[in-house]
């Protein structure tokens, strides 16, 4: 849609100029939380740009805790550096040694191995461009002069900075202050109103209330639900006789899907979608239930599941709890006849949800039984997210033993993932939530070593060997 590419298209016209112009400092984009991943994807691209010479790092950090992040940025950047720096060897660009510096913290930590970094470069490669796009601002005016001290600091004036801000906007101070020979800014926020206009352009008018759920079927011999013109296409010279609606089964296609269904899908789903947008929840719950409906009697199994899923997220959104609740059990039902995990994790975790929202203990038995699904299914993060909310419910209810081998139970599968993926995932509040309940218990010492873990998970390298008292509070 022309609403999401336009933002798009003006960082990729600035990110161009920021590669050609070495004398910028520092490119600002702001993104909504919503368009992070993909303007972040863009920026990643433009290492690879053709007047580009500087290897990009990334560091996503966030800007909390006692030392803000700091000591986890410093180590990021040196375990990133040296993966960069072996790509680089390995494609035949020298590059010299990098052995970070120790013995110090903060941002001199971070200063130190940038400037270590920056000289182990060799020609064609100059400079360095790194990309901050902490995850969380939880201190905005140390975020501020954190940022202002990196990017003026003598002795770093090879390395230039990109700062990605989600939903924020603390930079504009330093980007006015460096001026426009400078500082370059992005607004790559999507503009509500366009994307509104493009969603209704695209679905077109809603098919009236008692319309027949398949559309009439104008675009001759078949049609996906893709963008066309609603008119059949004029004849070829070299046309075939149209297939036949068992040679479309027997290629594994639903004739009713292809000769109208695939449209009105079209139609429906962004139909409800645009009345969900513009506050008309009876609309859209009514479009969005013919959406599924549709599915279910053209046989798309795992649509159909997805499309009941938003159907109840719609019904939340309208305050209709208890309708909401039978569009999860009956998806809970579909997914497990069809062999649909992921759709029955989400419907038990939405099931979940409306139990603790009404306090019932069931809430405990959806959340664990999410948690198995998922696990057999090898999606180890979100299991491990399903173990944390079962154990807090079994805590809750006093149930102390059974939240606490749910939550050691979701440290251990914590172990089998990467550090980059385990430290996104939700693994170091378990470790703080089994500490709690065990230093509740007298037990101490490994309350000590769980909070120790949860450093460890959160940051990628050990404690010292006492942890500050403000530190382990934070944790």
């Amino acid at each position: 849609m022309e609403a999401i590419s336009r933002p798009l298209r003006r960082l990729q016209e600035e990110g161009a100029w920021f590669a050609r112009a070495s004398e910028v400092r520092l490119l600002w984009v702001v993104a909504d939380t919503s368009g992070r991943s993909s303007v972040l994807g863009l920026v990643e691209r433009l290492e690879h740009h053709a007047d580009n010479r500087s290897p990009f790092i990334l560091l996503d950090d966030p800007w909390s805790g006692p030392d803000r992040g700091a000591a986890g940025r410093s180590v990021r950047f040196a375990e990133r550096f040296a993966t960069k720096a072996d790509s680089l060897r390995q494609a035949g660009i020298e590059v010299g040694p990098f052995a970070p510096a120790e013995g110090l913290a903060g941002l001199e930590a971070l200063g130190a191995r940038l400037a270590l970094a920056v000289a182990a470069l060799r020609p064609p490669l100059a400079g360095l461009v790194v990309v901050l796009a902490p995850v969380r601002i939880d201190a905005p005016e140390a975020f501020h002069a954190d940022v202002h001290a990196l990017v003026t600091a003598r002795g770093l004036e090879a390395v230039r900075w990109i700062v990605v801000e989600a939903d924020s906007g603390h930079l504009a101070p330093l980007t006015r202050e460096l001026g426009g020979e400078r500082a370059l800014e992005v607004d790559a926020r999507f503009d509500e109103a366009a994307q509104q206009q493009d969603l209704a352009a695209i679905a077109g008018p809603p098919p009236p209330p008692g319309a027949p759920l398949v559309a009439p079927f104008p675009w001759g011999t078949w049609s996906s639900g893709g963008a066309m013109p609603s008119v059949a296409p004029p004849r070829r010279m070299d046309d075939g006789p149209p297939p036949s609606d068992e040679q479309l089964r027997a290629n594994g296609l639903e004739p009713l899907y292809v000769k109208g269904g695939a449209q009105r899908l079209k139609q429906l789903m962004l139909g409800a979608a645009l009345a969900l947008r513009q506050q008309r929840s009876s609309d859209a719950i009514e479009l969005q239930t013919r959406a599924a409906d549709l599915c279910d009697e053209l046989a798309l199994h795992e649509p159909h599941a997805t499309q009941r899923l938003v159907l109840a997220g719609y019904l939340l959104a309208a305050s209709e709890s208890a309708a909401a609740r039978a569009q999860y059990e009956r998806v809970v039902a579909l997914a497990r006849k069809e062999k649909l995990a992921a759709r029955e994790v989400q419907a038990e975790l939405g099931l979940g949800m409306l139990d603790a929202i009404e306090q019932r203990p069931s809430a405990h038995d959806h959340y664990e039984s999410a948690a198995r699904v998922a696990e057999a299914a090898g999606t180890l993060p979100l299991a491990i997210e399903c173990r944390r909310m079962a154990g807090q419910c079994a805590n809750d209810l006093g149930a102390h033993e059974q939240a606490s081998e749910h939550w050691q139970h979701a440290l251990t599968l914590a172990d089998r993932l990467p550090p980059d993926i385990q430290r996104a995932t939700s693994a170091a509040d378990i470790a703080r939530l089994l500490a709690q309940l065990l230093d509740a218990y007298g037990d101490g010492r490994h309350a000590a070593e769980l909070h120790r873990r949860a450093f460890r998970i959160e940051h990628g390298f050990e404690p010292g060997p006492v942890m500050p008292a403000a530190a382990a509070t934070a944790e």
